[in-house]
C-alpha cells in the first residue's frame, strides 16, 4: 500500500508539476511585465517544484528497484525532467519529460491491483 501511495504521489507531482514547469516561463514573464513584486516568490516556488520532481524520481527509483511492480522508466524520466529543468530556459523541456514520467506512473497503477 505504501508503494501505491508513492506511485500516486509521483504521478500527480510529475503531471501537475510538469504542466506548471511547461508554462512557468510564461508565468514569470507575465508577472515581470505586470510589474508584480512576487517575482522572487514565484522563482522560489518553481525551484522547490523542480527539486521535488527530481527527489521523488530518485525515491521512486530506489523503492521500485526493490519490488519491481513498475519499470524504472517513469522514475528515470522524473529524474531527467527535474535535472533538465534546472538548466536556464530549458524548464519547459523538463516539464514535458516530467509529464510523460508522471503519466507513466499513473498508468502503472493498474499493476498494483493485479499484485494485491
Amino acid at each position: 500500500m505504501r508503494l501505491k501511495n508513492l506511485a500516486v504521489a509521483n504521478g500527480i507531482v510529475g503531471l501537475v508539476g510538469g504542466i506548471i514547469l511547461l508554462f512557468g516561463g510564461w508565468f514569470i514573464l507575465g508577472s515581470a511585465a505586470a510589474g508584480a513584486n512576487s517575482l522572487g516568490t514565484m522563482s522560489v516556488v518553481f525551484l522547490v517544484l523542480k527539486i521535488a520532481i527530481f527527489v521523488l524520481g530518485i525515491i521512486g527509483l530506489v523503492q521500485f528497484n526493490k519490488i519491481p511492480v513498475l519499470t524504472k522508466s517513469p522514475s528515470v524520466l522524473l529524474i531527467v525532467g527535474g535535472a533538465i529543468s534546472f538548466i536556464p530556459l530549458m524548464g519547459w523541456i523538463g516539464g514535458i519529460i516530467a509529464i510523460i514520467g508522471g503519466s507513466m506512473y499513473l498508468a502503472g497503477l493498474k499493476k498494483f491491483k493485479l499484485a494485491d
